[in-house]
């Protein structure tokens, strides 16, 4: 047996000498459907489709049921009754890490062939992400982070403020990088996201990153050692230097077709709507509002709109609407941050006097953005509504918002834990001292790959619990 062996390792070492002789080792081990070099284009369209169908399918699985949306009674001690498991970040963690060396990889590239506008694009997407991971967790690897082609396998964490410093730092820098002037020129068709094949597409790219900026700073605002508000005025008050979103065409939504290679986040339709229901509380809300979103959020039940309360001690009778079908069906568009999100930011600083702006005006903007961007139509009689009317309260602003962020990654629980806003129905099955996390575990393979950084991350947050607040939050 072992001659045996031996003869046929032979025999491959010879037969590839021979073809070694004739043609080239380099060309045999070319596979010719690949690139053979990279260029900053070829990780782009990548990073987006990736980064955009994960943050759809994580309010999918995660903040469509814990935050009162639906509830999935498969499972009693569930998401709906707010029993989050240790291990629900862990995808978080490796995923946008592992985007994050690729968006790392790209800005390299462009680096080497000078590619501001690559470099700009791949620092925006790096901020969304890292804005991202330290929502979720805290204190998490920054500078030390993806740089394992370095040797540095074991990296540091850096504290929450360090984090979202260097966070607007890179804003600050890819809005001075980007080239409106130029174009995206390996993506020759066009990105994925704004189709970019000139300056206007470049703009919007540019418009993203400020509006971003301002996402990133409202979290700031009342977390000492930033002057968050001095920098929000100063963005909103220079649109030349810092243009943001001016309608949903701006907004940072990508397209999927459905067909391969951009298919739809759930491959089989079916099981976004088995054995769940709608909540009383977006039901009923959107009702109250008579609110063009809710036949395209919500499938009526034998011919009504019928809502279940999230948290249930016990089964309601008959059946509830389930979530529109709809929802999940290509061709669709996948929300990084939408124009409607900016005017409720704007809504927001407005009423809270820290902007000179309209603050009915900004909170108008952003229903009918939310309203059209869902494919809807706005009724002329809406704000006539008193329930759906600005009242002059942050509550209303943040409500509305609420319904802006649908499948927009995790927003929806960012803004709730860093407002307490929307008040979302405690229900009667959820334990006394149950609460919303505010944040995620650190993923446990930390523990045996990382552990003295780990462990420091976990002394530096006060414990590694669901509970810990973050700087930002309320």
């Amino acid at each position: 047996m072992k001659k045996n062996i031996k003869n046929i390792l032979l025999g491959g070492i010879f037969m590839g000498s021979l073809f070694a002789a004739c043609t080239p080792f380099d060309e045999l081990n070319i596979d010719p459907t690949k690139l053979s070099e990279a260029n900053p284009g070829s990780f782009l369209d990548p990073l987006i489709y990736n980064v955009s169908k994960f943050g759809w399918n994580r309010y999918n699985n995660y903040t469509y049921e814990l935050m009162g949306n639906i509830i999935s009674y498969r499972d009693v001690n569930g998401l709906g009754w707010w029993f989050v498991k240790d291990s629900e970040g862990d995808g978080t963690w490796s995923s946008y890490y592992e985007w994050l060396t690729n968006a790392k990889a790209m800005e390299k590239e462009a680096v080497k062939l000078n590619e501001p506008n690559y470099r700009a694009v791949s620092k925006v997407m790096q901020c969304f992400m890292f804005d991202i991971l330290a929502s979720a967790f805290g204190d998490i690897p920054y500078h030390e982070a993806c740089r394992g082609d370095e040797q540095l396998f074991y990296p540091a964490f850096d504290s929450q403020e360090e984090v979202y410093r260097n966070i607007l730092q890179e804003l600050e820098a890819a809005n001075t990088l980007f080239d409106t002037e130029g174009n995206l020129r390996y993506n020759s068709t066009g990105d994925l996201l704004y189709k970019t094949i000139d300056g206007e597409g470049i703009l919007k790219w540019k418009k993203f990153c400020n509006s971003l900026h301002l996402r990133v700073l409202v979290k700031l605002l009342d977390v000492d050692g930033f002057d968050a508000e001095n920098k929000i005025k100063e963005i909103l008050d220079d649109p030349v230097t810092y243009p943001v979103f001016e309608s949903n065409d701006d907004g940072a939504l990508v397209e999927i077709s459905g067909v391969y290679p951009l298919e739809e986040p759930v491959v089989r339709g079916k099981g976004f709507t088995s054995y769940r229901a709608c909540t009383e509380f977006v039901v009923n809300t959107l009702k109250t509002w008579n609110d063009p979103r809710l036949p395209i959020f919500v499938a009526k039940e034998g011919g009504e709109y019928i809502g279940w309360p999230a948290g249930f001690s016990v089964q309601p009778g008959g059946k509830a609407s389930t979530p529109n079908k709809n929802m999940a069906l290509a061709p669709m568009k996948l929300t990084l941050m939408s124009y409607a999100e900016l005017e409720f930011i704007k809504a927001e600083l407005a009423q809270r006097n820290i902007i000179d702006t309209d603050a009915r005006v900004a909170y108008e903007n952003g229903v009918r953005a939310s309203v059209e961007q869902w494919g809807g139509e706005m009724p002329g009689d809406y704000f006539e509504n008193p329930n759906a009317a600005y009242d002059g309260t942050l509550d209303r602003i943040l409500l509305q918002k609420f319904f802006a962020l649908y499948f927009c990654d995790y927003q929806q629980w960012f803004e709730y834990n860093r407002t307490g806003l929307p008040h979302i129905p405690k229900g009667d099955g959820i334990p006394d001292g149950q609460e919303i996390p505010h944040r995620f575990k650190y993923p446990s393979i930390l523990q045996r790959t990382n552990m003295d950084n780990y462990q420091s991350a976990k002394t530096a947050m006060g414990g590694d619990e669901l509970s810990i607040k973050l700087i930002w939050q309320q």
